[in-house]
């Protein structure tokens, strides 16, 4: 219980700018394999600057989907906002 306070309280801070996802750890995993798909710098700085524009227009920020997937080279990376209705693609073509 007390590492589901504690997540909701760095979502908290994080959604008022005091913590990072980069600060974040991700979740333990309960058992059998497990795959966890990151940003790099550049990529947390765009998702950031996007998201806070969808806050300053709708006041919250939403829900966000993030699909990760391959082309056989590299990696694709989008991100939906169900609020906005539109996505930010965060391909890092220069990154293959």
């Amino acid at each position: 219980m007390d590492e589901i306070n504690d997540n909701i309280k760095k979502m908290y801070l994080r959604i008022n700018g005091e913590v990072t996802d980069r600060e974040m750890t991700p979740p333990i995993p309960k058992k059998g394999k497990t795959k966890i798909f990151t940003l790099d710098e550049n990529q947390v700085k765009k998702l950031e600057e996007w998201q806070s524009h969808i806050k300053a227009i709708y006041g919250i920020y939403g829900n966000y989907e993030y699909k990760f997937s391959s082309n056989g080279i590299g990696q694709n990376v989008v991100v939906y906002s169900e609020l906005a209705n539109t996505e930010l693609d965060l391909t890092d073509v220069n990154s293959w």
